[in-house]
């Protein structure tokens, strides 16, 4: 339907352009005023229709109409990856579960920037935001969580060159006193750094990157470009594996429950996403996915 609007505009202007190329050999100004305010008046309407477009927030049903499930999720192993051609990732997988029971086709894209995540869920963009969110009341203001995938709680990451090393690595929060921590853009570990800094009555520096994930920050860490980091503390062991060097024994937080967000009014998508959930998580499938990535 939108390439049919799309093709008569364009028919429509090449008809225009013609006319006033013509009425400009002429002279004709006031027809040409009449013609500015019409192509003007369409513009707005083709404005207008974009966003109302882009604004259809696709429930389920919906959904299953267009044969499409559109997830966003982050660029890591755990997210999404496609290394050469072989698409991986511990979201990616569970999510094209959901996609299969429904009989959709499964589109995925990559955002490692939560906020700009959410304004695209907001603005009809994509259907699910298929990372691991903590839940707070201040996210539930503004998105639907589904059940959570699992509990962990968050943890610094710093390096470790060797054994002598180890007496110089931070053990107590209070030392972070008017030290940086980089995170990725937006990320939602903001919010709990925030909260740290208010509890231990002392400033922390946070350093936001752009176009970064958290597996790419415990690199940096590891390669020592960057002092320390942020992450999933189930996901700093498997990390651990691949960077031996990294330390990511100190909580910053208490755990907490991690799921996957909706739009507002997706409330169909909602409960069958929950109910497959609820159903697949702890099931062999899901263990055999969990085991591969954790």
């Amino acid at each position: 339907m939108m390439k049919t609007i799309v093709g008569k505009i364009k028919e429509w202007g090449q008809k225009t352009l013609y006319f006033l190329k013509n009425n400009f050999k002429t002279g004709n100004k006031k027809t040409l005023i009449v013609i500015g305010i019409g192509v003007l008046i369409l513009f707005i309407g083709i404005l207008l229709l974009v966003r109302h477009s882009r604004q259809q927030i696709h429930d389920l049903s919906g959904i299953l109409k267009s044969g499409r499930l559109t997830v966003l999720t982050d660029s890591s192993s755990i997210g999404f990856s496609n290394n050469g051609g072989n698409v991986s990732g511990f979201q990616y997988e569970i999510v094209k579960a959901f996609a299969d029971e429904l009989g959709v086709e499964l589109v995925i894209s990559e955002e490692n920037d939560l906020k700009e995540s959410m304004n695209n869920l907001k603005n009809g963009d994509y259907d699910i935001i298929a990372s691991l969110i903590p839940i707070t009341t201040e996210w539930k203001k503004d998105m639907l969580f589904t059940v959570p995938l699992f509990t962990s709680r968050q943890v610094l990451v710093q390096r470790q060159s060797n054994d002598s090393t180890q007496l110089k690595l931070i053990n107590n929060l209070f030392l972070l006193e008017n030290d940086t921590i980089f995170i990725p853009s937006n990320s939602p570990y903001k919010m709990r750094l925030n909260h740290l800094s208010n509890e231990i009555a002392s400033h922390i520096h946070i350093l936001e990157i752009k176009n970064h994930s958290t597996e790419q920050m415990v690199r940096l860490v590891a390669k020592g470009k960057i002092k320390y980091t942020i992450c999933d503390e189930l996901f700093s062991q498997k990390l651990k594996l691949q960077y031996p060097n990294i330390d990511a024994s100190l909580p910053v937080g208490f755990a907490q429950h991690h799921a996957w967000v909706v739009h507002t009014k997706s409330t169909q998508l909602l409960a069958k996403l929950n109910s497959f959930l609820t159903d697949f998580i702890g099931s062999s499938e899901y263990w055999d996915i969990y085991r591969k990535y954790y």
